[in-house]
């Protein structure tokens, strides 16, 4: 870890006593603005707050870290895009949702439903302005097109961000490697595709599909920092609190860095694409001070899932730097490396000399820790796996959170209690290996679980199941409840989306358990 824990303790403990403070708010004294900037598959250890030895050097999340409590044990809720947003947004698990595996494609119909309560809709609710900027990946609905045409670019799309809480949204439909490649601004189509993108592979991976003559890819990050710099200052002069969803594009494929950084990390392309990243936080804040907005605003940083091995882990690793830092995996995997994020939280001078915390996060709990600040009481069918972070913010220690539910690429899930991980499958759950092979032969070699103490064994390398069957078995009995009960947190029983019950809680499982 690159942050000194006891020095940042100390000193927070001395700001603290000296300004005492409450995180919740009343409408008469105003609730801070909120700004989320979500990274598209960027790793724990690439963030140098985070990895001390990290070869790239991220200077502004290192001041947003140092003004900032830094979590260095939080995870999305999957280790692939889509249903990582949708637990973030929604603070349910995907797993819940028809979408057991994989991520949407930028046609896919919306995984939300209108009848879904989002994380725009509480900040709606207490009368926030709120606005998604970025990369959405979450599917609305296309206007079919005529004569064997896919899609009517020409007329609007339903279904999406303005439907979900967002006032206002300018967005792509997926990643930047997935067509079509046009922007869309409150449900219109900025422009008429008028030519087909060309296929790349490698590092400029791009799927061939139709764009829109104002749709450079190498431009797309410029543009949305610039647009959210602008919504920022369009601000400046209301009363009225605001929300800015952030999800960007990088750096995710196609690594894709400008001419300004590129070479400047002295790594690889991607480790100049993380460079321009973190420029980007450096814009977002400098819009926040111009707008002399920062001071009340928290600005969250997190990444969605872990770096992705086409980003050319290998290459880096043996160059001494570690995207997934002493963790094992990348994208798409059960193994830690898959979805243990950097995440930083910070309210302007609040954290001045930053904190360390170490508590189980999962960026569902972002639901349940707006819901309490801007006093919102959730309902049953909504948050149902989300824990209020707002007892860690305020340093009272009191987080409810005790295990977490992780989901992979194939739809495999693994459990985390404490210093326990159990992965209910023999694979990595991924592309990592050992990915499930499609030989039966090599499906048997397997284990048929997989046990970790993550603190004494951060690289997944000793498998404890024969060792400890009595912890398995209760774990195992959690996670089938989690399943069975629509939910992790206290309450009513709630249904998943889909009525066939989930692989693990299938006879093979209750018999082996």
């Amino acid at each position: 870890m690159g942050i000194k824990p006891d020095f940042y303790k100390k000193t927070a403990a001395v700001f603290a006593a000296v300004f005492p403070m409450s995180f919740v708010l009343h409408a008469e004294t105003g609730y801070p603005n909120v700004v989320l900037i979500l990274a598209d598959d960027m790793g724990y250890g690439d963030v140098s707050s985070f990895n001390a030895k990290s070869r790239i050097k991220t200077s502004n999340l290192d001041r947003l870290a140092m003004d900032g409590i830094c979590f260095t044990d939080a995870h999305s809720c999957s280790a692939l895009s889509t249903p990582s947003r949708y637990g973030l947004l929604t603070g349910r698990y995907a797993f819940r949702t028809r979408l057991r595996k994989g991520v949407l494609n930028g046609y896919s119909p919306p995984l939300i439903p209108e009848s879904r309560r989002t994380l725009a809709d509480i900040f709606n609710d207490a009368g926030y302005h709120t606005a998604c900027i970025g990369k959405w990946h979450l599917g609305w609905i296309w206007s079919q097109g005529k004569n064997g045409e896919k899609v009517d670019f020409s007329a609007p799309v339903s279904n999406g961000p303005s439907v979900l809480g967002f006032e206002y949204y300018y967005c792509i439909a997926a990643s930047l490697d997935m067509p079509p490649y046009v922007y869309v601004e409150n449900d219109r189509i900025m422009a008429v595709p008028d030519h087909m993108m060309k296929k790349e592979k490698g590092l400029r991976l791009i799927r061939r599909g139709p764009a829109a003559p104002d749709f450079i890819p190498e431009e797309c990050l410029d543009r949305f920092v610039g647009r959210a710099s602008d919504y920022i200052m369009s601000m400046k002069d209301e009363k009225d609190p605001f929300f800015l969803y952030f999800p960007l594009t990088a750096p995710h494929t196609p690594i894709l860095p400008s001419d300004e950084f590129i070479g400047k990390s002295g790594l690889s392309p991607y480790g100049d694409f993380v460079m321009m990243v973190d420029d980007v936080v450096g814009k977002i804040i400098d819009a926040l001070r111009q707008s002399g907005k920062l001071d009340n605003t928290i600005v969250i940083f997190a990444s969605d899932n872990g770096c992705a091995p086409g980003s050319d882990m290998a290459y880096m690793e043996s160059e001494g730097h570690f995207p997934s830092y002493v963790f094992r995996g990348a994208k798409s995997d059960l193994f830690e490396g898959g979805h243990r994020i950097p995440l930083i939280v910070s309210w302007g001078s609040r954290y001045a000399g930053g904190r360390v915390e170490d508590c189980l996060v999962s960026l569902t709990d972002l639901y349940a820790t707006f819901a309490e600040i801007t006093g919102y009481q959730m309902k049953e069918n909504e948050g149902e796996d989300s824990f209020s972070l707002l007892p860690v913010l305020e340093g009272k220690n009191r987080y409810r959170r005790k295990d977490m539910v992780q989901h992979s690429a194939d739809g495999s899930l693994a459990l985390r209690r404490g210093r326990w991980k159990l992965l209910f499958t023999g694979s990595s759950g991924g592309w990592s290996y050992p990915s499930l092979p499609k030989d039966s032969t090599a499906v048997a070699a397997l284990p048929a679980f997989q046990l970790y103490n993550i603190e004494k064994d951060k690289s997944e390398s000793l498998n404890l199941v024969s060792r400890y069957p009595f912890r398995v078995r209760r774990m195992a009995a959690i996670m089938r409840k989690y399943i069975k009960k629509g939910r992790s947190t206290d309450g009513i029983p709630q249904k998943n989306d889909l009525c066939s019950p989930w692989p693990q809680t299938s006879s093979f499982m209750k018999k082996r358990f």
